[in-house]
Formats: structure tokens, C-alpha cells, sequence
């Protein structure tokens, strides 16, 4: 599929206030002279990000703080994208929750849910229904997790939530086909971020992606439009093992990096 063409373009990036959601913002501007639309709820942040990218490449963009768990968050990020005429979206909002399931609040489950799952399913719909109205092509990538395929021992919410979005790419991208809208998922494993700082891992950062790289294949895979990315030779390894070995076999093999909690 050819590229989709995004200079001078509107973007939106959600969770674009850290982690993958922030480099991505600066790979659309540096690498593609996208604008992007700067969506999070962390408002210092995102006008932080926005002074970077004017400063290091002169390209506009806007902010937008909203709570994607919201219905009034999720009303103003449509609203920003129908104003800007945006053709393109990068959805990398989401929380986890670490720990052994039942020694969790499930006040942070009801959170986690909310955003990872209702919040994304209707932003989600809501782009979709601006992006068909376009005569242009447009892309939607969603940030999903190699712990979709794999589980996630210690984060089984967040793997759960991100099984959830990965069924609705798939279904989705078909429900699609002939239509201007494509839409994806993208399956990261560890990568270098505060998120990941928070799963207290063996090893610490080792093994875990660079985030600036990820970021660049994530923003390679909203362009060629790519139904489902892996990016990473260790990640794709064990993405083709989740899909021949045994299911208990790769869930015990994923928990393996975690400290066992007390």
C-alpha cells in the first residue's frame, strides 16, 4: 500500500504527554512535517512538547488536554479533529496496573478499563465516523501490546485490555476494506519508558526497546497502513512462538521477566 502522505498534514497523537505517544509526536514533526495534535491530560507537558517542536522544527501543532476515560475528553479530541481536518490518527493513551491480580484495588481496574477499553472503543468510533466522511485516505493506528498475544502475568488487566483492542483491529479492518479508513494495531514489547518503569522488572531497562526507535516504527506502520505491526526481531520471535507453542507455555515464558511480588 502506498504511503499515506502527511506533510503539512494534521495528526493526532494521544497520550502524547510521555513514552511513545511524546516520540512519535516529535518523529511526525521532525521526520514527516506532520502537525500533530498534542492530546493528553498532563497540560504542562503537552505545552512543554509543543515549545519542542516549534523550537527544533518549526512545525505547528496543537494541544489538547482531555481525559480519553472521559465523555467529555473524548467529545473535545473529535471536535479538535474535525475543526484541523486531521487525516490521520496515532491512539497511544493507556494505563496498566502492575502486581498479582488480587492484590490490586479495583478502583485501578475500573480505571484501566475506562481508558483502555471503553474510552478507546468510543474515540475509536468517533474517528471512524469523521475519517469515512473524508474524499482522502486516512489511518488510524491503535498502541496495543505483544502481551495481547503472549499474556501478561503481573499485568494481566493490561494484557486483557489489549487482547480486547487487538480483536477489534482485526475485525475492524476488514468492516473497512473499500472504504477511505484503514485502521491497525501495533505490538510493541518492553520499551524504555516510564510505563515500563513501573513493572518492576529483573533486569531493569535491559532487553527493553529504545523508545525513539519504537516510535519510528510505529509512525512507518500508520503510514503504510499496516493492519498488525511487530516491531523487532526478539518481539517478532516470540510472537510466532505464541502462535505454535503451547498457550500455558508462552504465559509462564512471559512472566519470567517480572520480580515475583511478595
Amino acid at each position: 500500500m502506498a504511503r499515506l502522505p502527511i506533510a503539512e498534514s494534521w495528526v493526532v497523537v494521544t497520550g502524547a504527554s510521555s513514552g511513545l505517544g511524546r516520540a512519535a509526536a516529535l518523529c511526525l514533526a521532525g521526520s514527516y512535517k506532520a502537525k500533530p495534535i498534542l492530546v493528553g491530560r498532563r497540560m504542562d507537558r503537552l505545552l512543554d512538547l509543543q515549545s519542542e517542536i516549534e523550537l527544533r522544527f518549526g512545525i505547528a501543532s496543537e494541544v489538547v488536554s482531555a481525559d480519553q476515560s472521559t465523555e467529555e475528553g473524548r467529545s473535545r479530541i473529535a471536535a479538535k479533529i474535525e475543526e484541523l481536518d486531521a487525516t490521520a490518527a496515532l491512539l497511544a493513551a493507556g494505563l496498566t496496573s502492575v502486581g498479582r491480580f488480587d492484590a490490586n484495588n479495583i478502583s485501578d481496574y475500573h480505571s484501566l478499563i475506562e481508558t483502555n477499553v471503553l474510552g478507546f472503543t468510543d474515540l475509536l468510533a468517533r474517528i471512524v465516523s469523521i475519517f469515512k466522511l473524508r474524499r482522502s485516505e486516512t489511518a488510524i493506528l491503535a498502541i496495543s501490546s505483544l502481551g495481547a498475544e503472549t499474556s501478561l502475568p503481573y499485568q494481566a488487566v493490561y494484557g486483557a485490555s489489549k487482547a480486547y483492542m487487538n480483536t477489534l483491529i482485526q475485525a475492524l479492518s476488514i468492516e473497512l476494506r473499500g472504504t477511505s479508513v484503514s485502521v491497525g494495531a501495533f505490538l510493541p514489547g518492553g520499551i524504555d519508558t516510564a510505563m515500563a518503569a513501573q513493572s518492576d522488572l529483573r533486569w531493569g531497562r535491559m532487553g527493553l526497546m529504545d523508545v525513539d526507535r519504537c516510535a519510528a516504527s510505529a509512525v512507518e506502520a500508520l503510514l503504510r497502513r499496516r493492519y498488525m505491526t511487530v516491531p523487532g526481531l526478539g518481539n517478532r520471535v516470540a510472537y510466532l512462538a505464541s502462535r505454535t507453542l503451547p498457550r500455558s507455555l508462552i504465559g509462564r515464558a512471559a512472566s519470567f521477566p517480572y520480580r515475583r511480588p511478595q
